[in-house]
């Protein structure tokens, strides 16, 4: 949404001037509502209208250019930035969106593109509320392989949550009966780093059975003792680490 300076300005001064002297203001119909909730976000005192947050939330699938798919985006942001209830509003839109049963993203590209921009935006808010709904789908990609994973942007979104993910991925190292899934796990557990993440992996290792996990998972904290850059993985060790992920021998 383009806002120009003469409409931000007409548009903040009833709001800084609206202090109970016009009663009738407060009395409008649903479409003067709306326009005030737009003019409170636009002036920083309040979120977006409910309807604005979906349209930003359906231009990340829909857009037709990509500064029309990065306003969608900044729009979302900004709001978020504006209050904790404006960043629940933007979590709750997203994954309101997201969570759609059998999802398929070799047949449906707009949810494929939805979901690549939703999980960063979601990872970048550290919104810990979508974890579940982000670790449910660390498999699901588009068909397409690729070294840095851009395919699959549940793992993406994780990974951009940081150390506020590692007790969750580590429940799923735990206690889920796929493979898949705890190798996507430790990918994302080794992606984090930090100490809190070489732990979970050292934690981890003693009870996995898994011969490719088990070994990525060595592989893992082997490369997250390096002397150059402790607790991540660097480019010296990243072809060796992602080939354990493969499982290549």
């Amino acid at each position: 949404m383009k806002f120009g300076l003469a409409l931000i300005l007409s548009a903040c001064f009833p709001v800084i001037m609206s202090s109970g002297v016009n009663t009738a203001a407060h009395e409008t119909g649903s479409a003067n509502r709306h326009e005030s909730s737009i003019s409170e976000a636009a002036c920083g005192t309040g979120c977006l209208a409910e309807g604005d947050v979906s349209i930003a939330v359906q231009k990340l699938s829909s857009a037709q250019s990509q500064s029309e798919e990065d306003r969608a985006r900044e729009l979302l942001l900004d709001n978020a930035r504006r209050s904790p209830r404006c960043r629940e509003q933007v979590i709750a839109a997203l994954m309101s969106a997201m969570d759609k049963p059998n999802l398929d993203f070799r047949r449906d590209q707009a949810s494929y593109y939805l979901w690549s921009d939703g999980a960063k935006l979601l990872g970048d808010l550290k919104a810990a509320e979508a974890l579940d709904l982000l670790i449910s789908h660390l498999d699901l990609n588009d068909g397409t392989s690729s070294v840095n994973m851009i395919h699959q942007p549940a793992l993406g979104g994780v990974i951009r949550m940081g150390s506020i993910a590692i007790p969750k991925l580590e429940a799923v190292l735990r206690r889920s009966p796929d493979r898949n899934m705890r190798r996507y796990a430790v990918f994302c557990i080794a992606r984090i780093g930090g100490q809190s993440g070489k732990r979970a992996l050292k934690h981890a290792l003693p009870s996995e059975s898994d011969r490719c996990v088990s070994r990525f998972i060595r592989v893992s904290i082997d490369a997250l003792s390096n002397r150059r850059l402790p607790n991540q993985i660097t480019s010296k060790d990243r072809a060796k680490w992602f080939s354990a992920f493969l499982c290549d021998d």
